[in-house]
């Protein structure tokens, strides 16, 4: 990692790892790759703030389809911008040994797209446009599918019956799905 290797001490290494689910070593190959991101501003800058664009060029990032959605929740401005704690944060909770109900908190914060506190049924069409991507992938499903999709989604997971799916709703729905926790996993 060269000059990058000295940029955080041997304290700041060991809060990191204290506030993350990775070792001192995992924390600086995390390192390497945020500033292989954007080598000039790694040079110039002691924690540089990348763009959107700048991190969903890491390809682990750039074949999700909720790219843009995960860094503008992992943002602390909300646009996707990140400095490296920020990434840091991200990467640990989609770490392999990030635990399930942190996976099923990121899940619901990706999933909650108006940041009600729920899943609403607008939210879930949105899922569905994001799985489906008919850009990217030629598939499509009329809106009438969709909103199939979307009310079987409700009615299986809303344990309130009040037509949204509430933070427990949804912890009950993912805990029991196989491959969830898998899914929600990024490998650096």
């Amino acid at each position: 990692m060269g000059q990058n290797a000295s940029r955080y001490n041997q304290e700041e290494l060991a809060e990191f790892q204290d506030l993350t689910y990775f070792t001192k070593r995992e924390v600086l190959h995390v390192h390497k790759r945020f500033c292989a991101l954007s080598p000039e501003k790694a040079k110039a800058e002691r924690n540089p703030v990348l763009t959107k664009p700048e991190i969903l060029s890491l390809p682990e990032l750039a074949a999700n389809p909720f790219n843009e959605r995960i860094l503008d929740v992992f943002s602390q401005t909300g646009d996707g911008r990140m400095n490296f704690e920020e990434f840091l944060d991200m990467m640990s909770q989609f770490s392999s040994k990030a635990p399930l109900n942190t996976k099923i908190d990121i899940a619901f914060r990706i999933y909650d797209f108006n940041d009600d506190g729920e899943i609403c049924e607008k939210d879930l069409e949105k899922v569905v446009l994001f799985l489906i991507q008919p850009s990217v992938t030629g598939g499509n499903l009329s809106t009438e599918d969709r909103q199939k999709v979307v009310n079987n989604v409700i009615r299986e997971m809303d344990m309130d019956d009040d037509g949204t799916i509430s933070y427990l709703d949804f912890k009950h729905g993912m805990s029991k799905l196989n491959g969830f926790e898998e899914s929600f996993k990024i490998t650096l």
